[in-house]
């Protein structure tokens, strides 16, 4: 699908999560530590060329170390079918990393690692490349530790790293849409780790810190998930990654 040119900014929309609080784990603490690559691709229900991709992301689901979303945009909205999970909030992600990385255009299927490196989405050896350039470099370890009813996420000092924000992402871990107008008429696609709710909440200037996370309201652990990303301010480099864990 012909991509939309980068003239055209568009708003950003980030979904406050709702009030409440996360579901307690039991016992005194509940931990996750990790800091797996962070792979974002760029989909669309309306766009034709895009069920391939989706289809790969079971793929790279199942490589440990890599966290898969599916960030669906809502600029292809127009062809006749109204993207059920699309976001301006999205599109306009998109549209930060292109202005980070010079790249003169957006597209659809596009994928997204670590905020570092793009690759078409449905271009399997060029994304298994991107994710190995990934993994070589350096990451900062999250911790999120869940104890007396508040999780907290706590970052190590690290030297000569940029200014950052500790961006939160709310996901279902799958769906499985019918399509009924516009170019994928008639199919049913499986889409994973969709991308539902966004939060920024907390500055990171290189030292060690632990930052309360915003409370999320219950939680059911097999249908959803909860990943914090530190990442460079503007759409930047994606430093290190903590994907929660509940407890059993």
């Amino acid at each position: 699908m012909k991509p939309p040119r980068l003239t055209s900014w568009l708003a950003a929309v980030i979904l406050a999560a709702a009030p409440g609080s996360i579901v307690p784990g039991g016992g005194d603490a509940a931990r996750a530590q990790s800091s797996p690559v962070i792979l974002e691709l760029f989909t669309s229900q309306g766009c034709n060329s895009c069920p391939p991709a989706d289809a790969l992301m079971t793929e790279w689901q199942k490589q440990p170390g890599v966290l898969p979303l599916s960030l669906h945009v809502d600029y292809w909205d127009y062809l006749g079918w109204k993207d059920t999970f699309g976001k301006k909030g999205h599109s306009k992600r998109q549209h930060d990393y292109a202005r980070q990385m010079g790249w003169r255009q957006i597209y659809t299927p596009q994928i997204v690692i670590d905020g570092r490196y793009q690759a078409v989405g449905s271009d399997a050896g060029a994304v298994q490349a991107a994710l190995s350039k990934a993994r070589k470099q350096e990451r900062i370890s999250l911790q999120a530790q869940h104890s007396n009813g508040q999780w907290q996420v706590r970052v190590p000092a690290a030297a000569d790293q940029p200014e950052a924000e500790l961006v939160l992402c709310r996901y279902d871990r799958r769906h499985d849409v019918a399509i009924e107008r516009g170019e994928n008429t008639g199919r049913t696609v499986t889409y994973l780790n969709v991308a539902r709710a966004w939060n920024r909440f907390g500055r990171w200037n290189g030292q060690a810190a632990s930052y309360p996370v915003p409370d999320l309201g219950p939680i059911d652990w097999k249908q959803e998930g909860v990943v914090v990303m530190l990442q460079a301010l503007n759409g930047g480099t994606i430093l290190g990654a903590v994907d929660f864990t509940p407890p059993h």
